[in-house]
């Protein structure tokens, strides 16, 4: 969900930096953090990476109170559920 506040940080050079780590139930740990899109992405405004040893997935629409999200509503997000 980019918003002009996205867009304006972004344009900026200074998008917000916000991070989260979490286990999933397999014990596998993952880094959650906002990015830019991708220069190479005409699109604007924030992505939410997962990254972990095995994988990293991509949210682009996902919820500005992500970081409360609990350890499970956080996994399911990434999967899109």
């Amino acid at each position: 969900m980019s918003n002009s506040r996205d867009d304006a940080a972004i344009a900026s050079g200074s998008p917000r930096s916000r991070s989260r780590t979490y286990l999933d139930a397999e014990g596998q740990r993952w880094v959650v953090s906002e990015q830019p899109f991708s220069q190479y992405d005409r699109r604007s405004g924030l992505s939410l990476i997962f990254a972990s040893e095995l994988a990293v997935r991509r949210v682009r629409d996902y919820p500005h109170d992500w970081a409360t999200l609990s350890d499970a509503a956080l996994h399911e997000l990434s999967w899109g559920v």
